[in-house]
């Protein structure tokens, strides 16, 4: 089908185009709210702001698509393939992403609030800047996944498989974590009168404490994902393996300065 077809019988009424062929095509800016695309093929299609608000698009092949800045608000795109997709600046918001492969897909700046990415494969993918406050992703597999400066306040992150994910500055806080646990992070007297700097008589800002949050939350994530793991690995000695392998270069990094000031 070609994009003037699929427009005019569109425009004429029609919702359920599901199963068809429209790979490589170009709909820029189209109004396709509520359509049905279900195991439709759109591979390589150029869907830069299309509106697909509220459409159903399970099983849909979009593989290498481009949606930048597409809404796709409240979709259904279970089982979808958006492996290699560009959907930066997309909007997610309420979307239906339950096994869905956005594996080396690029989602920077997306809005995905309240979706549901249960199971859903973002090995690889670009997470950079995106917006996940209260996703849902349960069994999600986050593998070498980009969350640099992602918001994933309040998210459910419970049985995921996470590895060698990149987390600087990344926002988990009240997030339930792989373990079932919610994560609530120590405080560095950020929002305690600056209490950090009364204690160690440290002349911080606040802006430095959240920039030392974020050095440190980097370097223990270099370190974490870079232990081999075997069947007698246990988080004990994976914490131990961490705070040695800092303290190590803390200490290195200490001798460097103290001989500049001599």
């Amino acid at each position: 089908m070609k994009a003037k077809e699929l427009l005019k019988s569109y425009a004429a009424g029609l919702r359920n185009f599901s199963e068809v062929e429209l790979t490589s095509l170009s709909l820029i800016g189209a109004r396709l709210c509520h359509i049905n695309l279900e195991a439709a093929t759109l591979a390589d299609a150029d869907l830069v702001k299309v509106d697909f608000f509220n459409a159903r698009l399970s099983k849909v092949r979009l593989a290498r698509a481009n949606l930048n800045e597409a809404d796709l608000g409240e979709a259904d795109l279970r089982e979808a393939n958006l492996k290699g997709a560009n959907l930066r600046g997309a909007n997610l918001r309420g979307a239906t992403l339950i096994n869905t492969d956005l594996s080396q897909a690029d989602l920077t700046d997306a809005t995905l609030n309240g979706a549901k990415l249960h199971g859903t494969n973002l090995t690889e993918a670009n997470l950079t800047n995106a917006n996940l406050k209260s996703a849902s992703l349960i069994k999600a597999k986050l593998i070498r996944t980009d969350l640099t400066n992602a918001d994933l306040d309040r998210a459910n992150l419970a049985y995921a498989v996470v590895s060698s994910v990149k987390l600087k500055n990344t926002t988990l806080y009240g997030a339930t974590m792989p373990n079932g646990k919610v994560f609530s992070p120590p405080s560095l007297g950020i929002n305690d009168d600056n209490n950090l700097n009364k204690q160690s008589h440290l002349r911080l800002t606040t802006s430095d404490l959240l920039q030392l949050e974020a050095c440190i939350q980097e370097a223990v994530a270099i370190v974490y994902w870079n232990i081999t793991r075997d069947e007698k690995t246990n988080s004990e000695t994976i914490k131990n393996i961490v705070i040695e392998q800092i303290n190590r270069y803390i200490n290195f990094k200490l001798s460097l300065f103290n001989s500049l000031e001599q």
